[in-house]
């Protein structure tokens, strides 16, 4: 509600500001109280071309856009000095007003504000630096944009550092749903910080058509669906993980193998996964702990021993710091299971070498029963659920159309899908009953496409298994290939892998 007085004060105000300027220029007064088609009269005034007006719903742009008009309509009225045009810019509800009232201004007309000034060099400096802007949004909107890997969750299919150009184009490109943004930032002011956009308006989620729809396997770059900081959809922290299950899909996961639809989903060779990896030889496992206790402490590998070993094979050493975790303790009575064990995350490859490395026991993949309530809960949580990250399932995927029955169980898978994601606030649940808008009902219709996603890092990966479902307006585009990658756990004369320079994914 507060947002809707907010937005008609503005338009009043607007209309109020430009209502005797248009009437000078020879407009109706209240064109200027229209949304929208207000745009559109400044644009036949200052004679610039009408299709600009789509600049208006582009995040960045419509800044850009608001400042380029307001100036071009002050030249009109022969305001060409840098004061004048930055009052139409800053204060323009009080300027144009003021250029609208006052006898001694007039109405030159656009061609008077194209022939009777010279633009200085600065200014056409300026002039490119904005054409420049305006570019590079709608190419980061509409086209292409870049996107750096944070986190180990596709390793080693994308690797921490790696640095992808993803195609808006692919999916079909979303139109921005948070129009008012700084040029080029995605939700946080550079160097200074802060909220880089304002929350309102807000534009209903559309999607343009795109010329391929997501499959099983690819890999997707979304919105953070599990954000709890109050951001836009499109304004939420981005997200990359392979789509496992697309809308429609039921799947399962059974000890740590995907089956869809009844067919076992193939593993990518450079899935990792945590082994446990015991040493018959004590000296050998007191070396690799006492190693790891070292760069833990120093960031360096300053041995050539078992570690640097271990890198070579593919097993980083920040990961290691992470995943391998001591022996195999018991949690409930804390005793040690396996001597001279750690626990690391590898691929099948990886693991298959370790093997044969002299001192070592055991190489032994881990995988939480069905049940296991020690471990990290999974979604959704529901009553007598027994899944696991390993042992999941059997899980359907919506699609829009659907009409999903509401039972007890399908509340709890569902209900953050129908709450959060389709704004039904009022869904809740009395016993056996689900309830929408306080009546009960038996099924729910979906409004939007579902995807399940999950990391190839199966067990580094914070994926839906233990958030739910992303849905279609959260998706954000393809990643098409790396064009820089670098690994900061190297000299600096080293940081690039070369290796990777330009990999399509």
């Amino acid at each position: 509600m507060h947002f809707l007085i907010y937005l008609v004060l503005f338009y009043i105000v607007n209309g109020l500001a430009f209502f005797k300027a248009f009437q000078k220029a020879g407009m109706k007064g209240w064109e200027a109280f229209i949304p929208v088609y207000n745009e559109l009269t400044i644009l036949k005034i200052i004679e610039r071309p009408t299709w600009w007006v789509v600049f208006v719903f582009l995040p960045g742009l419509n800044l850009l856009f608001a400042f380029v008009v307001l100036v071009e309509l002050a030249k009109c009225f022969g305001k060409f000095k840098l004061w004048e045009q930055a009052c139409a810019v800053l204060i323009g509800f009080i300027y144009f007003p003021y250029l609208g009232f006052s006898k001694d201004e007039r109405f030159y007309g656009p061609e008077y504000a194209r022939t009777a000034f010279k633009r200085s060099v600065s200014r056409e400096w300026v002039d490119a630096i904005i054409f420049a802007l305006i570019a590079a949004t709608v190419i980061r909107s509409f086209y292409i944009e870049a996107y750096t890997i944070p986190t180990p969750s596709l390793e080693e299919t994308l690797m921490v550092d790696d640095y992808l150009f993803v195609s808006k184009i692919n999916f079909g490109a979303r139109i921005p749903m948070t129009p008012l943004a700084f040029p080029l930032a995605h939700n946080t002011m550079p160097i200074i910080g802060g909220q880089s956009y304002f929350e309102w308006p807000q534009i209903p989620y559309y999607r343009l058509p795109g010329f391929q729809k997501i499959k099983n396997g690819d890999i997707v770059v979304f919105n953070y669906p599990a954000e709890n900081l109050g951001r836009p959809v499109d304004k939420k922290d981005n997200y990359i993980k392979r789509c496992i299950a697309i809308p429609g899909d039921t799947f399962v996961i059974k000890d740590r193998q995907t089956i869809i639809n009844g067919k076992v989903l193939p593993m990518p060779v450079t899935a990792q996964a945590q082994y446990l990896v015991s040493w018959s030889d004590k000296n050998k496992y007191d070396e690799l702990y006492n190693e790891l206790v070292e760069y833990q402490q120093t960031q360096k590998m300053q041995r050539n021993g078992t570690l640097l070993d271990l890198k070579k094979i593919g097993i980083d050493a920040n990961q290691a710091i992470q995943d391998i975790r001591g022996p195999d303790i018991d949690p409930r009575t804390g005793t040690v299971k396996v001597e001279n064990s750690m626990k690391i995350l590898m691929t099948a490859n990886t693991a298959k070498e370790l093997k044969t490395w002299a001192g070592i026991k055991d190489v032994k993949i881990m995988t939480d029963p069905k049940g296991d309530t020690l471990q990290m809960k999974v979604f959704p949580d529901f009553p007598g659920m027994d899944w696991s990250k390993d042992n999941y399932g059997p899980i359907y995927v919506p699609k829009k159309g659907d009409h999903i029955p509401m039972t007890v169980k399908n509340y709890y898978i569902y209900q953050k899908a129908i709450r959060e994601y389709e704004n039904n606030p009022t869904l809740s649940i009395s016993g056996d009953q689900v309830m929408l808008d306080g009546k009960p009902i038996k099924e729910y219709t979906m409004k939007m496409d579902y995807y399940f996603m999950m990391g190839d890092n199966r067990d580094n990966s914070e994926d839906s298994r233990y958030w739910g479902f992303v849905p279609e307006d959260h998706v954000v585009g393809k990643p098409l290939i790396i064009w820089m990658s670098l690994d900061h756990d190297v000299p600096w004369y080293k940081t690039i892998r070369w290796n990777r320079m330009f990999k399509v994914i």
